[in-house]
């Protein structure tokens, strides 16, 4: 009887606990239920051209894509709202591949959002020189379907003043890589390369350094000095006819010199000034002429002619006549007209008349006039000394002995 009441009394606390458990169970099923719903919340994916409502307790952003099974790239981004939002939105942000090629061969693919081409340059480490052109250019921003450009510069080396030096190129002149390699060039020197040339491929440019030395020189040119013989002035007169005076020439001498060695000389040499040679004038005649006439034909030698045909000596007389006469042989009177015998010395005959004791010297004279004296033979030759104001000089010379040159007889 004992044993049974204590079984009795084990069954009810069983029951006991079954219920409590099972009221529980209720309560806990409850609040799951009631707080699943009080914290779900609605999210908006957006990924590309897709957009897509899902429910979910989460807040990480990364933890719901990876609930809804949707992969990130390794450069892709997002961009969430955050759960606090009455409509969540979180927006997958894919990366876009962009090939880039250096010389026309790819060496890398890159992904890009909203970067520029340089900024992506650098994020992937790609190698770009000073001189390397990049297209598009790096400031600008890369489009989904761009592709990056590279091409790559070169080597040129430029020997100038013994030293090479070696400078990138790329699409660029021959005069800007000089400029890059601090390498002036004066007009004179020599390029191998045209300066306006693009260079599009390594090469050597060479520099010959031309040098031009400019020196003038200043020189007298001294004058020389001639004697002439002076018919119409009296031996041991000397005058100057014409002035010497020294001349100047200037010398520019032109030497070129290539790589600082000499190799061609150039002279040239212009007048300053002309030399003017002196003249002087030495007396020919044994005394001052009357007749002041000349002509090359008459040579003196000792104040007489050394080219004559004859000669004819006795006295002379002089004679004047008045102004516009006229000699018999048609000539006008004048100083240096004579009168002969035409029958011994003919008109127009050149003659030369000097006294016979070398006393008095008419000189040059026509024969263009006669006389009674003439023709009859007492007297060779009358001198004309001009018009009546002349009378004087007529008397002057008087009856005179002399001797008459005829240096060409006329006809």
């Amino acid at each position: 009887m004992h044993f049974r009441k204590e079984q009795s009394g084990l069954r009810s606390v069983r029951k006991v606990i079954i219920k409590i458990a099972l009221i529980l169970t209720c309560l806990i099923s409850t609040f799951l239920l009631t707080g699943l719903m009080y914290f779900r919340y609605d999210v908006t994916i957006t990924d590309g051209g897709m957009r897509t409502t899902v429910y979910t307790m989460q807040a990480d952003p990364y933890e719901i894509l990876d609930e809804n099974e949707i992969m990130l790239g390794a450069y892709d981004r997002i961009r969430f709202t955050g759960a606090d939002s009455a409509v969540a939105k979180l927006d997958v942000i894919r990366a876009y591949e962009v090939p880039v090629t250096a010389d026309g061969e790819e060496i890398a693919t890159v992904y890009n959002i909203d970067s520029t081409v340089g900024e992506l340059l650098d994020e992937f480490a790609i190698d770009v020189g000073e001189f390397d052109i990049v297209s598009p250019a790096r400031e600008e921003s890369v489009k989904k379907g761009d592709k990056i450009s590279i091409t790559k510069a070169f080597e040129v080396k430029i020997t100038a003043d013994g030293e090479t030096k070696s400078v990138s190129c790329n699409n660029n002149t021959a005069a800007e890589l000089l400029a890059r390699a601090d390498i002036k060039v004066d007009s004179d020197d020599k390029v191998s390369v045209k300066l306006d040339k693009k260079i599009t491929s390594p090469c050597e440019i060479k520099v010959t350094r031309v040098e031009k030395k400019v020196r003038t020189v200043k020189e007298i040119v001294p004058y020389e000095t001639s004697t002439v013989k002076d018919n119409l002035s009296a031996i041991g007169t000397v005058t100057v006819g014409v002035k010497g005076v020294d001349g100047v020439t200037e010398t520019t001498v032109t030497e070129t010199y290539i790589d600082g060695v000499k190799t061609d000389s150039v002279s040239k040499t212009k007048v300053i000034s002309e030399k003017v040679d002196e003249v002087i004038y030495e007396g020919a005649a044994v005394t001052t002429p009357y007749c002041q006439i000349d002509d090359p034909a008459i040579v003196l030698e000792n104040g007489r002619p050394v080219n004559y045909e004859y000669i004819i000596s006795g006295p002379a007389t002089a004679y004047t006549a008045y102004d516009g006469a006229k000699t018999a042989s048609g000539l006008p009177a004048e100083i240096g007209t004579v009168a002969v015998n035409p029958n011994v010395i003919p008109y127009g005959s050149l003659l030369y008349i000097v006294g016979q004791n070398n006393d008095v010297c008419y000189g040059y004279a026509i024969a263009a006039d006669t006389g009674n004296g003439m023709m009859d033979g007492t007297i060779p030759v009358d001198v004309y000394m001009g018009n009546e104001t002349h009378y004087s000089d007529a008397c002057a010379w008087g009856y005179r002995l002399v001797d008459i040159y005829v240096i060409r007889a006329g006809y």
